[in-house]
């Protein structure tokens, strides 16, 4: 037995092998006969995990070995291997534990690229959700400007005209004021609606910015009939893009501006030139005019013409530091809206006295025909303290976004107010009037800018609260946060039961937020 337990630990045999190997004989063999059939064999055995072939032989029990088979005793056989084949198993073994890496990277990869897709979603709709509500507090709040401005009127014994753009408490008003189709009521900076505002709606910061568009010069006033005056009105707005940013290392020069008024001018009446493909509007009707001008649906859409340039439509600082306003800041094409009821389009040919810039006002008419400094006179006029009469009851203090009160400045609550200014009187009559027919003191359309901002800093980093403009502006270009701008354009509509908003542009994502267009800003 000792023969045969050292001839297994030899050949490399498994203990349940040998248990197998030396299991009885079939009922029937004895020593010295031969197995009637290969299966009676308890010692014929195939070891292939081995490499081992064992026959049946054993000198001790007397049985005598197959022919052909084994010699005596045992004989051990391995199976030969290929030495160009040494090593394939572990390569392929490799191979497959790389592709097996390039899966589970991948898989990592995708789901990590979804994950920051789906917290983006996320943030977006949250923003969305908050700028939103944010217009419709906004639209709330120009409907209330105007019931309390119709309130004050009516208590000083003056009904209020919906008709009548620019009449004061008097019943006052020139002809081109009733034209304007205002509200009746004065707009100035000092009205709810014109102070920035910062607010939480939910967990996100939102700050609103609302501006007027009648401080702006609308450029459709350039299709006019009369071809004289539209010739004019061509000369306004290349003044105004030559004087929108004047001093700083962005200007447009005066070559440029009138380059840029041409091509304005020529996408409007020659519009299947034009390198903008004309879109299929509703107003076109079902047999559209062939020679009809072609109404643009934003002025942005002039960036795809020469010269104009990107840049153009942007807010942001140059080298030296200087505020470069985007020319939308001062031009505009909302101003004149019509509806199919009234299809007449009204305003938009005026600017409104209390809101419009500096680079309008000057633009209106050649400084030849007007003395330049009325204009530097009506800004200054703006911006000095309010002084309240012993009569009046004082106001309650209004703070802005930094926290600090309001100062009360003066206004024209008509353009006949104009009279508060010294150069005014030194005008004659005849020049008077084609001023007051280019101002006004009412607004209709607006834009509501909502800046919604969550900071991507380090909490330690992150600041909360500013307290003046440029911090904040400094901070918003810091590129340590991630902003959304929308841009909405209203129309405040005066019905028969009231004044009711009327979207023209619900939803315009802008790519930066626009800076703050101030009378002085050497003053910050």
């Amino acid at each position: 037995m000792w023969m045969w337990l050292w001839l297994f630990e030899r050949s490399g045999v498994s203990h349940l092998d040998r248990m197998d190997l030396l299991r009885p004989l079939p009922w029937g063999l004895v020593p010295g006969d031969r197995p009637r059939r290969e299966s009676d064999c308890a010692l014929t055995q195939d070891f292939s995990a081995s490499g081992i072939r064992l026959g049946w032989a054993a000198t001790t029990m007397g049985i005598r070995p197959r022919p052909g088979r084994l010699p005596f005793l045992m004989q051990l056989q391995r199976t030969p291997t290929d030495p160009n084949k040494r090593g394939a198993a572990l390569m392929l073994s490799f191979l497959v534990l790389i592709v097996i890496l390039m899966i589970c990277y991948q898989i990592t990869r995708t789901t990590g690229i979804d994950r920051i897709e789906a917290q983006r979603t996320q943030t977006l709709t949250g923003m969305d959700y908050a700028i939103s509500s944010a217009f419709l507090q906004v639209a709330e709040d120009l409907l209330a400007d105007v019931e309390a401005e119709g309130g004050e009127e009516a208590a000083g014994g003056a009904a209020v005209d919906p008709m009548a753009g620019g009449m004061g408490a008097d019943g006052g008003g020139d002809e081109s004021a009733a034209s304007s189709g205002g509200t009746g009521a004065s707009d100035s900076q000092m009205d709810a609606w014109a102070m920035p505002q910062v607010t939480m709606i939910g967990e996100q910061e939102v700050r609103i910015t609302v501006v007027d568009e009648d401080r702006k010069f609308n450029v459709l006033n350039m299709l006019v009939e009369d071809e004289e005056e539209a010739n004019e009105n061509r000369e306004i707005v290349a003044r105004i893009l030559d004087n929108c940013r004047e001093g700083t290392l962005a200007d447009i020069n005066r070559g440029d501006a009138d380059l840029m008024s041409r091509v304005m001018y020529e996408h409007f009446t020659r519009r299947a030139d034009s390198l903008l493909p004309q879109p299929t509007l509703l107003s076109d009707g079902d047999d559209p005019e062939p020679d009809q001008p072609a109404m643009p649906l934003s002025l942005r859409e002039m960036v795809v013409l020469e010269p104009f340039q990107e840049q153009h439509f942007m807010d942001f600082f140059d080298a030296d530091g200087e505020r470069v306003h985007s020319i939308e800041q001062f031009l505009t094409i909302w101003t004149s809206p019509a509806t199919f009821t009234a299809p007449d389009a009204v305003g938009g040919y005026e600017v409104n006295i209390n809101t419009a810039p500096l680079a309008v006002l000057v633009a209106l008419f050649d400084s030849r025909a007007v003395d330049p400094r009325l204009w530097d006179e009506i800004l200054a006029y703006r911006n000095e303290p309010e002084e309240l009469d012993q009569d009046e009851e004082e106001i309650e203090p209004s703070y802005d976004e930094f926290g600090n009160e309001v100062v009360q400045k003066k206004f024209f609550d008509t353009v006949d107010e104009l009279t508060e200014v010294r150069t005014w009187d030194a005008l004659e009559a005849e020049d008077q009037q084609p001023i007051q027919e280019r101002l006004i003191t009412s607004s209709r359309v607006f834009s509501i800018y909502a800046v919604a901002r969550q900071s991507t800093a380090a909490r330690e980093n992150q600041i909360l609260e500013f307290t003046d403009r440029n911090s904040r502006e400094q901070y918003e270009r810091s590129s340590t946060h991630l902003l959304r701008v929308v841009r909405q354009v209203v129309w405040r509509q005066e019905a028969d039961d009231g004044a009711v908003i009327v979207p023209l542009l619900p939803w315009e994502v802008l790519g930066s937020a626009p800076l703050d267009l101030l009378d002085f800003p050497d003053d910050l």
